[in-house]
């Protein structure tokens, strides 16, 4: 990307990214104005809530240092921090902040990029741009979360796939899988990718990397840990005694559609809402754009929901990014154009708030 490239994408970009975290600053003031007596935990964290505080532990600790639930967080994230750390002042939550913001600003712009190769529209783009912004779980992306640099390598990796850079991609997917397991997932596009009529030769050993970097990447993760911590897939396992045992997708979603009218109607109820309007977007994709980006967004929903716990489940289908196209391709529809960037803007207000007062898992 040119030097006039990059200052055109941020001229874009800056506003949406600026916006966002404007907005979840209102959510951290309504949750401390619905704060009564004790202040909840998460509140009190600040950024740093939720899992910022395991990402900090780990920076400060190590693996060795943590309990064994802390194998659940793949290190990419905090070698990132790390590395930030020894360059600028502030100490770890600082660093950790930096990696988790300038990831999505560099996953915007990267975003910018990849809808104009595709789309060659600049509405469409900046209309994508916001939609990732606005996106209700997104309040993550200010936080000290790894979505962020996840999710700038995840879109890099789609830009080099559009472009058959396919070492690039697969350095790119490595990475991803090492912030986040379901980097494994770009697989899925990658093999969309390499299926179809290519327009340059690209050697058949750079066809493959890029098709399993991701899933070579997060299981030597899991590899690793396993021998380190005598614990046969020690994240994995970690990670099923949090959200419970794989259970079948399609019956889970059947159980939640029960739920909806049941006791548990502001837990997983609202859970199955959000699925429901996500399966919309996604159909929106799949006829919008090439196969890759619904192909990459389903396999991440659908890990999403195999879970028996469906808490952060918004913020696993973010995981997906290719989704925020579906959602830009409605807002360019004259009749939702505005209802659907106010509808989000409002929902990452509301779900900010939940997340800081605690009744809701991010």
């Amino acid at each position: 990307m040119t030097r006039q490239g990059i200052r055109g994408a941020l001229v874009v970009v800056l506003p949406a990214w600026v916006t966002a975290r404007l907005l979840v600053g209102m959510g951290w003031l309504v949750a401390e104005l619905l704060a009564d007596g004790d202040k909840p935990r998460a509140l009190g964290r600040g950024l740093l809530a939720w899992d910022g505080d395991w990402y900090r532990s780990l920076m400060v600790h190590g693996y060795d240092g943590m309990p064994l639930e802390g194998v659940r967080f793949f290190p990419g994230y905090v070698f990132l921090s790390r590395a930030v750390d020894a360059i600028l002042p502030g100490g770890q939550t600082t660093a950790l902040l930096v990696v988790a913001n300038l990831g999505t600003l560099l996953a915007m712009v990267l975003l910018y990029r990849l809808v104009i190769l595709e789309s060659a529209d600049i509405a469409t783009a900046r209309r994508a741009v916001w939609a990732l912004a606005l996106f209700p779980p997104a309040f993550v992306l200010v936080w000290a979360y790894s979505e962020g640099p996840f999710l700038a390598m995840v879109v890099g990796c789609l830009l080099l796939l559009r472009r058959e850079r396919w070492w690039e991609a697969a350095l790119l997917a490595a990475g991803a899988a090492l912030v986040r397991p379901t980097g494994a997932l770009l697989m899925v596009p990658a093999l969309c990718a390499v299926a179809r009529p290519l327009t340059t030769g690209g050697g058949l050993a750079g066809r493959a990397a890029a098709v399993v970097a991701g899933p070579l990447a997060a299981g030597g993760y899991v590899l690793w840990a396993s021998l380190h911590f005598d614990e046969p897939f020690a994240p994995l396992t970690m990670q099923r005694r949090l959200r419970g045992d794989p259970v079948d997708p399609v019956r889970r979603l059947w159980e939640g559609l029960g739920e909806l009218f049941g006791p548990d109607a502001l837990g997983d109820g609202l859970h199955i809402v959000a699925v429901a309007a996500l399966l919309v977007v996604l159909v929106v994709l799949a006829r919008s754009w090439p196969l890759r980006y619904g192909a990459f967004a389903g396999a991440c929903l659908v890990v999403a929901l195999a879970g028996d716990n469906l808490n952060s489940l918004e913020r696993y289908s973010l995981n997906g990014v290719p989704i925020v196209l579906g959602v830009a391709t409605m807002a360019g529809h004259r009749r939702l154009g505005g209802l659907v960037p106010l509808a989000s803007g409002l929902a990452l207000v509301a779900l900010s708030a939940a997340a800081w007062s605690g009744s809701y898992v991010p």
